[in-house]
């Protein structure tokens, strides 16, 4: 019986390792695209992904020996998982390998943007030193919005701690994990959110019901001029929508990981014409999303799947 498992994307060398001392037959494989891993499914037992590849109905089909799939990070929603069960086969993800490193990414996007950080580091290397306008914002005491309260939402939640902040937080899940670590959170309706904080930050994933879940009608309804945070998925923020909220001063700031399309090369001139007016704004920061990707998370990931998968 073949024990072949396909990695799609690069991995910490633990996981390669790993694999290789259980006895699987590795296919490494970080450029692989979806025609030939359809070619190349047939017989693996395993399937190591990230956000590259959609591994939908079709490809399961094809993987008649498939016995599990391995989501580095959070996220399933290009898996079908529905598809998966049917087969028999686990889906397992790493949240809790990267959500750290989210949590201080986002503190630090939004601490960039209070303190006009990166603003003024730019006004500077074109010359200028312009204290007044750059005055900050203490973080100290605001109302904080935390909008998806599972394993990245109450790792922002741990990093907040130390500021005094008031948490207000909102889930779909009732007994979301942050409720449970954090008691002492506010858990609100959404309405509660828009309406009273001055700091909102999405930490939800891209479904059906959450695309484009920032859209005018949830920028509109603002009423504080809050900074607003996104690590969680670009197409949970409508691109279009928030140029117009910062356009309408609806937002104080915003700081994101993540973009609708992160293939800056395929931009269509729409694309192209707000991502330019979005970077032009000196209350807006950008990052390649890299919010999950640190050193340690590297190697988290990589454990806590294989732990998860039964390997270890």
């Amino acid at each position: 019986m073949s024990k072949k498992v396909i990695v799609t994307a690069a991995v910490h060398p633990f996981l390669l390792e790993t694999l290789e001392q259980k006895g699987f037959e590795l296919c490494y494989e970080p450029t692989i695209d979806y025609d030939q891993l359809s070619l190349k499914i047939k017989n693996a037992v395993g399937l190591i992904v990230t956000t590259r590849l959609r591994i939908d109905a079709q490809l399961i089909e094809v993987a008649k020996e498939l016995k599990w799939i391995g989501r580095l990070g959070s996220g399933m929603e290009l898996i079908d998982t529905v598809a998966a069960q049917s087969k028999g086969i686990l889906c397992v993800s790493s949240p809790e390998g990267n959500c750290t490193a989210v949590g201080e990414h986002s503190l630090g996007l939004l601490l960039n943007l209070m303190h006009r950080i990166h603003r003024a580091y730019g006004e500077i290397k074109m010359g200028q030193w312009i204290r007044d306008a750059n005055r900050g914002d203490e973080l100290t005491g605001k109302k904080v919005g935390i909008i998806g309260f599972g394993h990245t939402g109450s790792a922002f939640a741990k990093v907040l701690t130390g500021f005094g902040v008031e948490l207000l937080a909102h889930d779909i899940h009732p007994n979301a994990l942050g409720f449970q670590q954090f008691p002492e959170a506010k858990k609100v309706q959404l309405g509660a959110i828009l309406e009273q904080a001055e700091v909102i930050s999405l930490h939800l994933p891209l479904t059906t019901e959450t695309k484009h879940f920032a859209n005018s009608g949830f920028f509109e309804q603002l009423k504080q001029q809050p900074y607003f945070i996104s690590t969680c998925r670009g197409g949970v923020t409508d691109t279009p929508a928030l140029l117009k909220a910062l356009q309408n001063q609806q937002i104080r700031g915003a700081g994101l990981d993540v973009l609708e399309n992160e293939r800056l090369d395929t931009y269509n001139p729409a694309e192209k014409a707000n991502l330019e007016a979005l970077l032009a704004y000196p209350n807006f920061i950008l990052t390649p999303h890299i919010a999950g990707y640190s050193h340690e998370a590297y190697y988290k990931m990589s454990k806590i799947l294989l732990e998860k998968l039964g390997i270890i």
